[in-house]
């Protein structure tokens, strides 16, 4: 397998664990010192994660808090350490059950077998919405 193939298959790995109840792997696939940059439109916090604890902590925790999604990955891109992974993020808001399909584009960044770096891109303004009906 190549390294392209391998990194390929850690961001899939990642996609699959953001089902619920199967989110524990997300923590082993990132590195310790990966870095989220996320648009400063989000709904539950954007802007820059450093470091799997701020992660889980400040936005994994806010944003699963909010919404019960999963985020579907449908096509990927690889080139190198890059792994672009073209999706939406499905499911519903956590207190009222309001509808989500927003689109989104993930540009990782993979090294020494780890996540690195996520700089995401998504429709923040849906998001906003489907709390703002929650």
């Amino acid at each position: 397998m190549t390294l392209e193939e391998q990194n390929e298959k850690r961001v899939r790995a990642f996609y699959d664990a953001t089902a619920p109840g199967y989110r524990e792997p997300l923590r082993s696939l990132q590195a310790p010192q990966v870095v989220y940059d996320l648009p400063e439109g989000m709904p539950t916090g954007g802007g820059r994660f450093e470091g799997l604890e701020d992660v889980l902590e400040r936005f994994l925790c806010d944003f699963y808090g909010a919404f019960d999604v999963r985020f579907m990955a449908e096509e990927f891109i690889t080139a190198g350490e890059h792994v672009v992974a073209v999706g939406r993020i499905v499911g519903k808001t956590r207190k009222a059950g309001v509808p989500v399909d927003v689109p989104f584009v993930h540009v990782w960044t993979v090294s020494e077998g780890y996540l690195q770096r996520l700089r995401g891109f998504t429709d923040t303004a849906l998001l906003v919405q489907a709390l703002a009906r929650d």
